[in-house]
């Protein structure tokens, strides 16, 4: 077949205008398109071709939060309150001398001297000190505290239980070095349980009880050992109606271990001994100042003294005035 050249000329100008209309319309069909279809918000989690976004999973349960054997097991576990909150009820002496018993290790020991130091003017205070050295709540085969508990209860007849433990009890939890949940479990089903026992021991026999937390040591991991005892006894005083009073704070720098600090007459003294773990003289007094204000609700007539004022009624006006 033979075509004119006009007819070639006219005819490939057509088909040429054609494809550039085409090629026009696709493109404004595709940027319409994309102007219509918003970018997938990152909380869809769903990418352009609607398929799942692969950017940006939630974290996983453990890594979001950190298991409580870890948790327990660092320094900054440790109760966040620096002084114990005010006594709600004050439960005065009904005889004229309020009577103290102190339970407990060697720390305990030195919080009763801290105590006679702080109520050394005071007749009408009494500290019955029946803590022993070396002695803990983790092994019961030297002495069984649950059971001497009971015994005390039932002869001492005591107005508020202040009780304190830890320098003798260290976690037997770690393997090389680190907590092992298992372990960990173990002894705090253990360890709680003769916790609360003391607890409802002195509870039952219509004692209250103070329980006073471990302070920070020197050593990171010994610290840390102390602050699961800490997490113990916080959680079983919560249970068990008694007072839980942490020395964390109180005895530390910042966070940091510090062997001196502020003493009870504000002035800055050694307050920790050279073991790194016990307090020195100056120490126990601190300690024995924080405790006062809930031991106060104990002593002879605290009740009545807690008690605001009665404004005097106005003296009647005169009748010649």
């Amino acid at each position: 077949m033979i075509f004119s050249s006009g007819w070639l000329k006219k005819n490939f100008q057509g088909r040429l205008h054609h494809l550039m209309c085409a090629t026009v319309l696709f493109s404004a069909l595709c940027t319409g398109a994309n102007a219509q279809t918003p970018a997938p918000a990152a909380a869809t989690g769903t990418s352009q071709s609607g398929s799942p976004a692969p950017a940006s999973a939630p974290a996983p349960a453990a890594t979001a939060a950190a298991p409580a054997a870890t948790a327990q097991a660092a320094p900054a576990a440790a109760p966040d309150a620096t002084f114990p909150p005010p006594a709600p009820v004050c439960h005065s002496s009904p005889g004229e001398t309020g009577r103290i018993l102190v339970i407990g290790d060697s720390q305990a020991q030195g919080l009763a001297g801290g105590l006679r130091w702080l109520y050394r003017t005071n007749r009408n205070m009494r500290v019955l000190d029946h803590s022993k050295i070396s002695t803990g709540l983790v092994s019961v085969s030297f002495y069984n505290w649950p059971d001497e508990v009971h015994k005390l209860a039932a002869t001492e007849h005591a107005d508020v239980a202040v009780v304190m433990f830890g320098a003798n009890d260290r976690p037997p939890v770690r393997v090389h070095g680190a907590v092992d949940p298992a372990q960990l479990a173990n002894f705090t089903k253990i360890y709680s349980a003769r916790v609360r026992d003391i607890m409802t021991t002195l509870k039952n026999a219509h004692i209250p009880v103070i329980w006073v937390g471990h302070p920070m040591v020197r050593d990171e991991e010994f610290s840390a050992d102390m602050a699961i005892l800490n997490t113990i006894f916080q959680d079983q005083a919560t249970r068990n109606g008694a007072q839980f009073v942490p020395l964390w704070t109180a005895f530390s720098d910042n966070g940091h271990f510090s062997a001196y600090g502020e003493g009870v007459d504000g002035s800055k003294v050694r307050l920790r001994a050279d073991d790194g773990v016990h307090l020195t003289p100056s120490g126990y007094q601190k300690a024995a100042k924080i405790l006062e204000p809930l031991i106060a609700c104990y002593q002879p007539d605290a009740a009545q003294k807690s008690k605001p004022a009665t404004p005097s009624a106005p003296a009647p006006s005169s009748a010649t005035q």
